[in-house]
């Protein structure tokens, strides 16, 4: 069974940086995000139309490349969905909208194996890398210690129980979902507005004092390096589409630029 290569970054007080696969579905992307360097993958699956198949290969080809699969449920209602993708390759999830501790550690419940929770024993697979140990309970806790686990906090209910969040066991890190939260807080979009940069510090702040892992995303170097002096461990960057957007926008408005081209 690999080692996950956040969490291994994480033991070393180091940040983790990835990236959101939210349109590009063929297993190459992921080889590519590894020789690029990245730590993590983010598999998008709220927001978009894969499905589990499209999970399953593109997480197998990140584990072999060794960057990490997380995958983002589309939901927290349905434990199968969530033990799905971690059956199908998936290092961690990342939990959209949680608003307590009750919650998160009824999920943990559903994604943890024994003595943690109730996961249900699968030991050949893709999350095991298709290797079965000929100790169970060794295999069993390897699978407990290398799978992820970060809460999004998107509301306000998620910001007033943070303190009690970051204290559920077996949770490793906390991300803000800025765009969910500000139309939470009645400020859509409005990234800089002083609720949301309250917000921004509240989680630092709890978090920090934990020892918890915390981080959002940042779209460019400017604000990577403003995130990473509050201490953040886990970055996403940017996206797919909006890395290829900007590419080729750029492109196409300095080619015509440059032919003259109104």
């Amino acid at each position: 069974m690999r080692e996950n290569p956040v969490k291994a970054l994480w033991a070393q007080g180091k940040p983790a940086f990835g990236t959101w696969c939210t349109l590009v579905n063929h297993p190459r992307f992921m080889k590519l995000l590894a020789a690029c360097g990245l730590d993590f993958v983010i598999l998008e699956t709220e927001h978009t139309d894969f499905t589990v198949r499209d999970v399953s290969t593109l997480a197998i080809m990140a584990r072999e490349a060794g960057i990490a699969p997380i995958v983002r449920p589309a939901g927290l209602l349905s434990p199968h969905v969530m033990t799905r993708a971690l059956d199908a390759g998936a290092m961690g999830l990342l939990l959209p909208n949680v608003t307590s501790a009750d919650e998160l550690d009824r999920v943990l419940r559903a994604t943890k194996y024994y003595p943690r929770g109730e996961r249900i024993l699968n030991f050949r697979g893709p999350h095991t890398d298709y290797l079965k140990l000929s100790d169970p309970a060794e295999q069993i806790a390897r699978g407990n210690a290398e799978g992820l686990t970060v809460a999004m906090i998107e509301t306000q209910a998620g910001l007033d129980a943070l303190e009690e969040i970051c204290a559920v066991p077996d949770l490793d890190g906390i991300m803000v979902g800025p765009d969910d939260l500000s139309q939470a807080l009645g400020v859509p979009g409005e990234m800089s507005h002083p609720l949301m940069r309250a917000a921004f510090d509240r989680v630092a702040e709890v978090c920090t004092a934990r020892n918890v892992p915390f981080g959002w995303s940042s779209a460019d170097m400017k604000a990577a390096e403003a995130n990473l002096a509050k201490g953040l461990r886990w970055m996403p960057f940017a996206n797919d589409a909006a890395v290829l957007f900007n590419a080729f926008s750029g492109a196409a408005q300095g080619l015509k630029s440059l032919a003259a081209r109104d």
